[in-house]
């Protein structure tokens, strides 16, 4: 390992002369729902067993520093797949009609890809809505692979029949969110984890993992240039999935999360939704039984994950597109596990904001690396840009990490930082060191100011303390400054 980082800094010390050739490449482009960074092995989890990521990381570029920018989807998708971030694209709810937020003339990743002269592909999901607003987005794909479509749809056709849904995983449609009988709906919905019942190829990731295998095996056959986005349904609630899966992990052996609430100090209320959790044990405290239950379902999820993905990793080694194929690997934002007794997003602690990302560039001398620098989900629009070759929209507001990936030891960052609010009036900065966020909420401000480096969870609040005013007012300019001042010098 140290050889290989000291050969490419010996190769170069600019940014990119180290890469191959990759503007013909083709892309395969993963997110995960829903998924916590430090879930994987590669990340650090010595229980959930994720051997076929944490392949990829060994033979790409894992970032344990990588930070979505709004933790809950429609907001954060849409702000990576725009490069906008959430302030910008106006997307602030899972509520917004992203379309009617985003300002006139934004173009999304997809549209810059068929602009390109790509294979479009797309296989579960990637824009939070597959409603109406996102209908003109869908439509640059060749093919396409849905649980359902918007009515009328009359864009791409479906890329494989599968057999239908068991009766007990169909779920009908909801009342619309605003609806009083909404969370009433989604709390009997979600508030579940253990088995379906059901083998793989009868789940939706794992009919999305074998859709993605039959058109890889297609497409290295018809030589033709792709893009495909592939996404996850899970582990987003509920956290079910086949049962081999739940028995991989007895409840029994599953440690109690880290933070319980009653060792915060100086924690807000606010900071911790009042208590209030989401999509699982939205109404009541599980007991510690139900929580090592539920953290086992979650890890089981993740594995059934893992293995579909292996299927689709494999595929590509063993029809020759690993050679030719640049790999994205994340997730949308975190999730909750009990910390602080919370369960789901929707907080700007680490669990929340910090994502897996790992990126494989066939033919990178730095692959099999590891990356301590800050980056961002916003990144990827340019990233990709810089890679593939297509104009990068003068409006975006991400930096294209190609240099990092070449060089992943060189300084990068400042900052990341993420959103949350219907208004987006809560606002967090993470540096290497420290976390601090500002709650503007009925006319206060509240802050946080957390040392991660001796105390990664989170649970002393340093905000306002006299002996870190120093260090307070520095991370406060920083927030105030925001993404501009924080860039790679």
């Amino acid at each position: 390992m140290i050889t290989k980082v000291v050969a490419i800094t010996m190769l170069t010390a600019g940014a990119n002369a180290q890469l191959p050739e990759t503007s013909e490449m083709n892309v395969l482009f993963i997110n995960i729902e829903d998924c916590r960074a430090d879930v994987w092995g590669c990340f650090g989890n010595e229980i959930c067993q994720t051997p076929n990521i944490d392949k990829l990381a060994e033979t790409g570029i894992a970032f344990n520093r990588a930070y979505c920018q709004y933790v809950c989807c429609n907001p954060s998708r849409s702000s990576f797949l725009t490069g906008l971030r959430p302030h910008s694209t106006g997307v602030l709810s899972n509520r917004h009609n992203s379309r009617q937020h985003l300002p006139p003339g934004t173009k999304t990743l997809p549209q810059l890809m068929k602009e390109r002269g790509y294979y479009m592909a797309n296989i579960g999901k990637l824009f939070h809505s597959r409603g109406a607003e996102n209908v003109e987005d869908m439509r640059v794909y060749d093919r396409i692979e849905f649980q359902e479509r918007p009515d009328g749809w009359n864009g791409p056709q479906p890329l494989l029949q599968f057999p239908d849904v068991p009766k007990h995983l169909q779920y009908p449609p909801g009342p619309p969110q605003g609806d009083p009988a909404y969370d009433a709906w989604r709390r009997g919905r979600s508030d579940r984890y253990g088995s379906t019942g059901t083998q793989d190829d009868m789940e939706t990731d794992g009919k999305y993992a074998r859709t993605a295998v039959a058109l890889l095996k297609e497409l290295a056959q018809s030589g033709q240039r792709f893009f495909i986005s592939l996404g996850s349904s899970r582990p987003h609630t509920p956290l079910i999935c086949p049962q081999k899966y739940i028995d991989m992990y007895d409840p029994a052996t599953i440690p109690m999360p880290h933070a319980p609430r009653s060792e915060d100090r100086g924690v807000p209320d606010l900071a911790v939704r009042f208590g209030r959790s989401a999509d699982i044990f939205m109404s009541r405290k599980p007991s510690p039984e139900e929580t090592k239950a539920a953290v086992a379902a979650y890890y089981g999820c993740v594995t059934f994950v893992d293995t579909g993905l292996g299927m689709v990793l494999d595929t590509l080694e063993e029809t020759g597109l690993a050679d030719n194929t640049i790999v994205f690997f994340f997730s949308d934002h975190g999730f909750h596990l009990g910390e602080h007794d919370h369960w789901s997003k929707y907080t700007l602690f680490e669990q929340s904001t910090r994502v897996p990302m790992i990126v494989r560039i066939p033919g990178n001398p730095a692959n099999g690396t590891r990356c301590d620098e800050l980056v961002e989900l916003v990144d990827l629009v340019p990233t990709i840009g810089e890679l593939i070759g297509y104009d990068v929209p003068d409006y975006v507001e991400g930096t294209s990490m190609v240099p990092l990936i070449a060089d992943p030891e060189r300084s990068w960052k400042k900052a990341a930082f993420s959103v949350f609010g219907n208004e987006g009036e809560y606002n967090s900065v993470r540096t290497k060191s420290h976390r601090y966020t500002e709650w503007q909420y009925k006319g206060e401000l509240i802050k946080e100011l957390y040392n991660l480096e001796q105390d990664p969870w989170e649970t002393v609040n340093l905000a306002d303390l006299p002996a870190n005013g120093k260090t307070q007012a520095e991370m406060a300019a920083l927030l105030k400054g925001g993404w501009k001042n924080a860039l790679p010098e």
